[in-house]
């Protein structure tokens, strides 16, 4: 029997493996030792009114260091925690504090200003525009182009009226995107229907139908060759059995709709527990089956919405209450507990990441989760010290189990444009109309 070359051999397989996707793959797999990359996913968690900073705080070093009281419950997730401190939103553009704070956190850009507002006296009104940028989300989905269902998805519980006030996320000037409020009618638009196959799964069944027809072809090439030219064929099909393995792995996690709780009112703040729920588990499933890998999430708004955490056994709204003087400790122990139950919520949203395995991890080891806040601190509107907590790993772009403690005068564009990089957006450098350096946050990536 004469023996084959390798191009007689990839003759002998037919012209459609031949020609496939399967050769190059498999070849490059096996000269690189590649192994099968995620999609990186990325979730904007925003909170109101900063944090109560000495109940916050970290003690310790970079690596060896010990959550603060509002922290502590995202002890179990601590490995995969990066706390970062100091970091200050650059104070910029008109608008009071608290309604250009959201719209500054995610863009670094400024409201538009329509030339008519008091610029000596906003604490009455102060008229203005939508925001002049796009969001951090928006220019990573600009530069990376998924090709998933939906480009983003914006849930949020309580979040105002259509105005410049109650927005956060734009994908460009002028373009904000509105929440979805109610979890029980967004599951509707988004698992009423089968969702059409992500391009990621479209590759994957692509690439093993290659698969099964090279194999088949392999198997009844292997009776009418030489024994020296069996054993190249039995290692070509062990290598082909190798990325099936791999292929296999790679497959999205399954996609199965969430089983919400009974529905409830989802604009009685009392309900706002059953409601933020509700949004995690449809944010979980949407980026588990690939409809999006861009989500948020707004809780309420930065001005004051008049929520009185009654399952918390208060009776004061959370906004009135961070406006009291330093001295009424009694006052910032009940913020204290917000701030700690805001906590409390991210770490079951964690939870649900890190319950999804994807290959030797976790979903959350793929994802990227940024907590932050319009200010850092609600009686004095302070712009300085704003609270950042960062989770999960955008597939080892961010390295967890670290507290990092910036120098004076570092702006959160930096965290931004590190969030764009980390995302693999590696070309941005710069992020809003307030950014005045460039280049991500240092020590920050991995």
């Amino acid at each position: 029997m004469p023996s084959f070359g390798r191009r007689a051999l990839l003759r002998g397989l037919g012209a459609a493996a031949a020609a496939s996707p399967f050769v190059p793959l498999l070849e490059s797999t096996r000269a690189r030792g590649q192994s099968v990359t995620f999609p990186k996913r990325l979730v904007l968690f925003y909170t109101p009114h900063g944090t109560v900073w000495n109940k916050w705080l970290p003690t310790g070093t970079e690596t060896a260091f010990t959550l603060s009281p509002i922290l502590a419950p995202l002890a179990r997730h601590q490995s995969r925690l990066t706390v970062v401190a100091g970091l200050g939103i650059p104070d910029k553009g008109v608008g009071a504090p608290h309604t250009k704070g959201p719209s500054l956190l995610w863009q670094g850009s400024t409201l538009a200003d329509d030339g008519t507002f008091n610029r000596a006296d906003c604490s009455g009104g102060c008229t203005y525009g939508w925001n002049t940028g796009a969001s951090v989300d928006q220019l990573i989905i600009k530069a990376l182009a998924p090709k998933t269902t939906y480009p983003s998805l914006q849930f949020g519980t309580r979040c105002g009226g259509n105005n410049p006030a109650s927005r956060m996320i734009y994908t460009g000037p002028q373009q904000p995107l509105a929440p979805e409020t109610d979890p029980w009618a967004a599951f509707g638009r988004l698992f009423a229907m089968p969702a059409a196959p992500s391009a990621l799964a479209k590759l994957q069944a692509e690439r093993k139908s290659v698969l099964d027809v090279a194999g088949a072809e392999l198997a009844a090439l292997r009776g009418r060759v030489s024994a020296a030219d069996r054993v190249k064929l039995d290692a070509h099909a062990a290598a082909i059995r190798t990325l099936e393995t791999r292929l296999a792995a790679a497959q999205p996690a399954a996609c199965v709709a969430p089983k919400l709780a009974a529905k409830v009112t989802a604009g009685d703040a009392a309900n706002t527990p059953a409601v933020m729920d509700g949004h995690f588990d449809l944010m979980t499933a949407a980026l588990a089956c690939d409809l999006t890998r861009f989500a948020s999430y707004q809780h309420v708004i930065g001005d004051n919405d008049g929520t009185t955490y009654t399952w918390l056994g208060q009776t004061t709204a959370h906004h009135t209450m961070t406006h009291a003087p330093d001295s009424d400790t009694a006052t910032w122990d009940q913020v204290t507990a917000i701030y700690t139950w805001y906590a409390t919520k991210l770490g079951e949203l964690l939870d649900r990441l890190a319950a999804i395995p994807e290959g030797g991890g976790t979903m959350l080891d793929n994802t990227l989760v940024v907590w932050g806040s319009e200010l850092g601190k609600g009686n004095s509107h302070s712009f300085a010290n704003v609270p950042f907590v960062l989770a999960g790993g955008a597939g080892g772009a961010v390295r967890g189990g670290r507290f990092l403690q910036v120098a004076a005068g570092t702006t959160h564009n930096r965290l931004l444009v590190a969030i764009c990089q980390a995302m693999g957006a590696t070309a941005i450098d710069t992020v809003g109309n307030t950014d005045t350096g460039k280049g991500p946050l240092p020590g920050l990536l991995a």
